[in-house]
């Protein structure tokens, strides 16, 4: 016995953003993460580092209207951020901006085909994490296998809050919004 998973045509699982859509996605893209890094915060770390809020208006935009809006927005938010507060570190600009293109075109093809996998954001952050380092930093993956433990134990436990906050988010859409296959009239 053979079963078939039925995948969704991008047209039935993605709508197209409007000029409203857009503008507010894009305000909150810049909002959440400016918001989150005004709480007063001590630790050597910003607190945005830990929440990864830059990923958190870019995973609503890719549910709701793919990737070309989902990397628009996840773009415009360290984009904008940078130049008003100066983080990322432009240090980390390059590095965030690869992993919110990975994410997004991991997240967009997941919600294609299995909208209603909902612990897609964590795995693609991770994926997202993962590739990013291996490309731009390649030692803090394959420079020893020190390295390669040091690498995944931190993005455990330093990103485990906004991993945590993205399936979070990632479950309600899924919960509130579920994808189902719309039918031609």
């Amino acid at each position: 016995m053979t079963s078939t998973i039925p995948t969704l045509s991008p047209a039935s699982v993605f709508k197209k953003a409007g000029l409203r859509e857009t503008v507010v996605l894009l305000a909150l893209a810049w909002l959440v993460p400016f918001a989150i890094h005004l709480v007063p915060w001590s630790a050597a770390r910003p607190l945005g580092a830990y929440l990864l809020p830059v990923f958190w208006t870019m995973l609503v935009a890719v549910y709701f209207y793919g990737a070309v809006s989902g990397l628009v927005v996840g773009l415009f938010a360290p984009l904008l951020n940078l130049a008003v507060t100066g983080l990322p570190v432009s240090d980390y600009f390059w590095k965030t901006s690869a992993e919110i293109v990975i994410f997004g075109l991991v997240m967009t093809l997941v919600v294609w085909r299995r909208p209603r996998w909902l612990a897609a954001a964590p795995l693609a952050y991770v994926i997202a994490k993962t590739v990013a380092a291996a490309v731009l930093t390649p030692g803090a993956l394959f420079g020893s296998v020190a390295a390669f433990g040091e690498f995944f134990a931190h993005l455990a436990t330093g990103n485990l809050p906004g991993l945590m906050v993205l399936a979070a988010i990632n479950g309600a859409l899924g919960w509130f919004y579920p994808k189902t296959e719309t039918k031609p009239e």
